[in-house]
């Protein structure tokens, strides 16, 4: 009988093997997973991504929201996006920042949605009247681009908007909004209308620096403008004996765009400016005793001084006068502070100390003198609203205000949107930043089939044409563009916060204006708001 060889078993060395092999197979399978698999979604929501704990990119108004404050108008901005959808239209993306560490922020960027939102929801025919009006093609898609709370994220998400504006679904056609004059804004800007070939529409942001981009437009006065407009609006301003506090830190075209101004206007003040440094847009640093001594030293000028202009950021320009408000020895002394639009957000500020304003003692007694704010600003409503003074007859509209108002309050559909409050400007800057963006694409549609959708080229090399009979009819003023892209003789209104009406809203002075007077009436059809030769 011959015996059967057996069957060789596994060998340590085999079982080793094997196991080698399966680890080798599920390594090679996970790569290929990892690189052309699908990718895991973005808890953020699509076009998102998550950096630094921020929701970073392009939202359509859907996914999660980019702060709770943002909720409400958010969904509304969806709700609009998916009702247009199918029908022709264009995308325009408000790029601001969409979050913030600072209240006092989180409120403005609330403000600059909503009114984006209400140009938005309002251009695509909402009305009877705005149905009949003609132009309403394309129809208006709005998305949300956030580079960051320190704006530090512009340029990938510059890249995305790009994106946008190649696919023929979303046809996005401007960016607009921009609400802040710093280094990140003027880089991101360059870089949309230099090289991406992307027109914008700048909101509230007014340094002079911001002058000469291919494709832009923007619809606040300069810097420049607005201290123009005030000496012209009020000549018994003490601008020889005034003096400056200026903020030195570099590579802010706002601070720097005032203090040219402002030092412009004070040459013929005997005082030495008084400088500070401050760390940063919103940093509160460790200013107080510099701000302290500085008081002690503006009351030794007294009597002649009364006046300062203070060329520096919201946040330092609190601080500021928290100090001279507490602090300085001549509280007997009245002083009023001078300042530029940045203050427009200075009443809801929190941390402003309204009692040390009005000149109030511990003990519950009263100084004499208080601490008043003049500054410039984008808009106030009682510009065209207040009876006395009486609005002028052309350079704006009280209908136009009214509107705006009223929509900001209506309910569904239009709302809810979160708390809203237009004396601020930011939500009239955001929102005349819109429609102008709007009117300078459907301009181009005008006399067009309705399914025409402007070149990005025919809106950007096109938006001086938003004069004459074609200016935009902004909450803020008539918005007339000229050949560098700035507004034109734009109304700035003049505000003070007034010590004692607390924390309500600002009060409102009188309108001013850069060339001294507001625009001539027209000739029948020409619209006024004509631009002269320069000279």
């Amino acid at each position: 009988m011959t015996d059967t060889p057996e069957k060789p078993g596994h060998g340590p060395v085999t079982l080793v093997a094997i196991a080698f092999g399966v680890i080798l197979a599920l390594l090679v399978a996970w790569t290929l997973w990892d690189r052309y698999g699908p990718e895991d979604p973005d808890p953020c929501g699509p076009g998102l991504h998550t950096t630094n704990g921020e929701c970073i990119g392009v939202s359509d108004g859907g996914g999660k929201p980019f702060m709770e404050d943002l909720t409400e108008v958010m969904k509304r901005i969806k709700e609009e996006n998916n009702r247009i959808d199918g029908q022709t239209h264009v995308t325009i993306a408000l790029m601001i920042p969409m979050t913030s560490d600072h209240e006092q922020v989180r409120r403005q960027i609330l403000h600059e949605v909503q009114g984006a939102y209400i140009a938005q929801y309002f251009a695509n025919g909402a009305t009877k009247a705005e149905k009949q009006s003609g132009g309403e093609h394309p129809k208006i898609r709005l998305v949300l681009a956030n580079p960051g709370k320190n704006r530090d994220q512009w340029r990938p998400v510059a890249d995305q908007l790009a994106g946008l504006a190649e696919d023929k679904k979303h046809n996005l056609r401007t960016v607009f909004g921009f609400d802040l004059s710093v280094r990140p804004t003027a880089e991101a800007i360059a870089y949309l209308t230099t090289e991406k070939k992307i027109p914008v529409v700048g909101g509230p942001i007014t340094g002079d620096e911001f002058t000469g981009y291919p494709l832009f437009a923007r619809i606040a006065p300069t810097n420049s403008d607005q201290a123009d407009a005030l000496v012209h609006f009020d000549e018994n301003l003490d601008l020889e004996h005034a003096i400056l506090v200026k903020d030195t830190r570099s590579s802010d075209p706002y601070n720097e765009s005032l203090l040219q101004a402002y030092e412009g206007k004070l040459r013929r003040s005997p005082h030495e400016p008084m400088p500070f440094e401050s760390d940063g847009t919103d940093a509160e640093g460790g200013l107080s005793s510099e701000f302290k001594r500085m008081a002690t030293d503006i009351c030794v000028l007294r009597p002649q001084v009364n006046t300062v202009y203070f060329a520096g950021r919201p946040t330092h320009l609190r601080q500021f006068l928290n100090e001279l408000a507490r602090n300085r020895p001549c509280k007997e002394e009245p002083f009023t502070v001078v300042s530029g639009s940045g203050a427009s957000t200075l009443y809801a500020d929190t941390k402003l100390d309204w009692d040390a304003l009005r000149g109030l003692r511990g003990d519950g007694g009263r100084w004499e003198g208080k601490v008043t704010v003049l500054y410039t600003s984008v808009s106030h409503p009682d510009g065209w609203l207040s009876k006395q003074p009486r609005p002028p007859e052309t350079g704006g509209s009280p209908a136009v205000v009214r509107e705006l108002m009223q929509r900001l309050a209506a309910p569904a559909p239009v709302g809810p949107i979160g708390p809203a409050d237009i004396y601020d400007s930011r939500t009239v800057s955001v929102h005349d930043s819109a429609k102008t963006a709007i009117a300078g694409i459907r301009l181009h549609a005008e006399g067009r089939k309705s399914g025409y959708v402007p070149t990005l080229r025919e809106i950007g090399t096109d938006w001086n044409a938003l004069r004459g009979v074609h200016k935009v009819d902004g909450a803020s003023g008539w918005i007339c563009i000229d050949n560098k892209g700035n507004a034109y003789n734009k109304a700035v209104a003049v505000v003070r916060i007034d010590p004692d009406v607390r924390g309500e809203r600002p009060t409102f002075v009188g309108l001013a204006w850069p060339r001294k007077s507001p625009p001539p009436k027209g000739q029948e059809g020409s619209g006024a708001c004509q631009i002269p030769r320069a000279q």
